[in-house]
């Protein structure tokens, strides 16, 4: 992979590595022969160089591995220096828009079926192993393994489970609507959401997986009251399916856009929401004002109402002072354009105190109701 350096490496930042493989090479030259296969390498490798430049745009430096395996790319990078929680968010980011963006381009180079056959993943390792160390350290390890089979017997079986969480009006507490969020079978290795969607990541299924979950929420808007909202959470990869975006475009719908890929292209994705807007579903952006989602993005997509990040509701009560300060700002941003405001990850009493010091419109969070399963919450619908 040709280097994208932007600078030179700063002893000082913690260095991390991105690494992308294959880890069923042998099965794939099996299939596909040695020249076909060599040639799939090279086109990828190329297109690779391009989705690292875009997703450690922001950092401090990047630089390729050398001298690695066939069948595998690495490029070390360093984060600016920022806070514990920033630092951890924005590493979380980079993961999820490295595997979101490289499962498509891995499935656009070989097709899907043989994606999944070559096994392509991708790893972010917190440190800057040595070349030799990085195929045993992205050895899939068994947790994810059955963690994979069994998302694609969830899937087979139409075994997902949809939980609600209540989104309420701010400071007032009263329920307006639901986020419908998704978990696995119980007592599976996929019943927590980040083992669902992190297995699905790494089989090239999310796209697959955000239908079947939303598919699986809009059975439960028939309970709603006619005032209340029904969230979805969509990625920008899934809204390409045109039958979704039909199911989706219905009063009482919002379309949470999710912010695992960089937006910087935003405009991209007016025309496939437009539709959806004006048969009366709205416009949500997640996590607002860290990660990847940016004023920019807000600007061009023109949201109903945006969520703030959850990391900076969460360190209101560590520093008021800072954080109310950048908070005002932002909202402000958002105020002026008619953009509503939801905190979402409100926990305590102290920190809605804080916040509503602040024009939040709405608010989500433990304090106003943890998750729980839609059968519970509507049981005469989970009995007919």
């Amino acid at each position: 992979m040709v280097s994208i350096a932007k600078g030179s490496m700063n002893p000082g930042l913690q260095s991390h590595t991105l690494v992308f493989f294959l880890s069923g090479l042998e099965r794939l030259e099996a299939v596909m022969g040695e020249a076909a296969t060599q040639s799939r390498l090279g086109a990828l490798s190329q297109a690779l160089v391009a989705l690292v430049s875009e997703v450690l745009r922001d950092e401090a430096w990047a630089e390729a591995v050398p001298d690695l395996p066939r069948g595998m790319w690495a490029n070390r990078f360093g984060m600016p220096e920022r806070a514990a929680d920033a630092q951890a968010d924005k590493f979380d980011a980079i993961r999820a828009a490295a595997t979101e963006l490289g499962m498509a381009l891995a499935q656009e180079v070989f097709g899907a079926a043989t994606a999944r056959l070559a096994g392509f993943r991708v790893a972010l390792l917190p440190n800057a192993p040595a070349a030799r160390e990085l195929a045993r350290l992205c050895a899939a390890p068994p947790a994810d393994l059955a963690a994979e089979r069994a998302l694609s017997e969830a899937l087979a079986a139409d075994a997902l489970r949809t939980f609600l969480q209540p989104i309420v009006r701010f400071p007032g507490g009263e329920t307006l609507g639901y986020e419908a969020l998704t978990r696995g079978p119980a007592g599976s290795p996929i019943e927590r959401a980040d083992r669902l969607f992190g297995a699905a990541a790494r089989c090239g299924l999310t796209a697959r997986l955000e239908t079947t979950c939303a598919l699986s929420a809009l059975r439960w808007a028939e309970c709603l009251a006619a005032s209340e909202w029904l969230s979805i959470n969509i990625s920008p990869l899934s809204l390409a399916d045109s039958a979704l975006r039909k199911a989706l475009a219905h009063p009482g719908i919002v379309v949470e856009l999710t912010e695992h890929l960089p937006l910087t292209d935003a405009h991209r994705i007016l025309p496939q929401l437009a539709p959806l807007r004006v048969r009366g579903a709205l416009l949500s952006l997640d996590d607002t004002g860290c990660g990847y989602a940016d004023m920019q993005a807000v600007q061009t997509l023109r949201p109903d109402f945006v969520k703030l990040c959850i990391t900076i509701v969460k360190s209101v009560a560590r520093d008021p002072e800072t954080v109310l300060a950048s908070l005002a700002e932002t909202i402000a941003y958002l105020k002026a354009r008619g953009i509503g405001v939801l905190a979402e990850g409100v926990e305590t009493a102290r920190e809605a105190e804080l916040l509503a010091t602040l024009p939040i419109d709405y608010a989500q969070g433990w304090l106003y109701g943890k998750p729980r399963p839609a059968a519970e919450i509507f049981p005469e619908k989970a009995r007919s």
